[in-house]
């Protein structure tokens, strides 16, 4: 199925994924595609600006960097947890070991992407998390 047919609505409601990245290229990249596929899409060049925002615990997904100036993608997801805020985390890595999928297990990370993400896989983890119609805390 071409992902501009992949409009995605569950119980009516548009679904919204916010992104931090510090790369603004990787940022429009994504917010592109997701919001071709029918989705909301929020950004944020750091994890302050996203922490920030009155609105953030607010989405269905939240897609995250792991490597940024100031927060990184783990200190960004438990500040989550402090606020205790029920949010699904993607995080995207272009240094992916086995440290930091183990670090991402232990913080309830619901998926782990090596950049360059490829846009379809993130797409259909999102889907399925949507899907599942609650907030696994762990991931796949």
């Amino acid at each position: 199925m071409a992902a501009w047919s992949r409009v995605l609505h569950v119980k009516q409601q548009l679904l919204t994924v916010h992104i931090v990245d510090d790369d603004l290229d990787v940022r429009s990249s994504l917010e592109n595609f997701l919001r071709s596929a029918g989705i909301s899409v929020r950004t944020f060049g750091s994890a302050e600006q996203y922490l920030d925002d009155p609105q953030c615990a607010l989405a269905d997904c939240l897609v995250t960097d792991l490597h940024m100036p100031g927060l990184n993608g783990f200190a960004l997801r438990a500040e989550l947890r402090r606020r205790n805020a029920d949010i699904p985390v993607l995080l995207m890595s272009a240094y992916l070991t086995a440290e930091t999928q183990d670090e991402c297990g232990k913080l309830g990370m619901a998926g782990v992407f090596a950049k360059p993400v490829d846009p379809e896989i993130l797409l259909d983890r999102i889907r399925q998390l949507h899907l599942s119609e609650g907030r696994p805390d762990e991931r796949p």
